[in-house]
């Protein structure tokens, strides 16, 4: 079974950005980083191009964690409030 994420409305929202950016521009920076990288010849020596490939593997993997949170997200109606009980998504003060 998969695990429930508890998010507010703009949480969801900031991470539904955090993904359209990372699966946009951020991934053709990066496609771009290393076609650059392997047009400068030897691979097994090439730093650019081991750097870039690292960068792709965390890219990806934030990419498929943002994608599992956003699917299994449950959100906090936060206009339930109830003084004196604390529920999720209440504010202690």
């Amino acid at each position: 079974m998969a695990e429930v994420h508890y998010l507010t409305a703009d949480g969801l929202e900031k991470l539904k950005q955090e993904l359209e950016q990372l699966k946009g521009p951020a991934r053709q920076a990066l496609s771009e980083r290393l076609r650059f990288a392997i047009q400068q010849g030897d691979l097994s020596e090439n730093a650019d191009y081991i750097a870039a490939k690292e960068e792709q593997g965390f890219l990806e993997g934030r990419i498929i964690e943002l994608e599992q949170i956003l699917q299994n997200a449950a959100i906090i109606d936060e206009s339930r409030k109830t003084d004196g009980v604390i529920t999720i998504g209440a504010r202690i003060t």
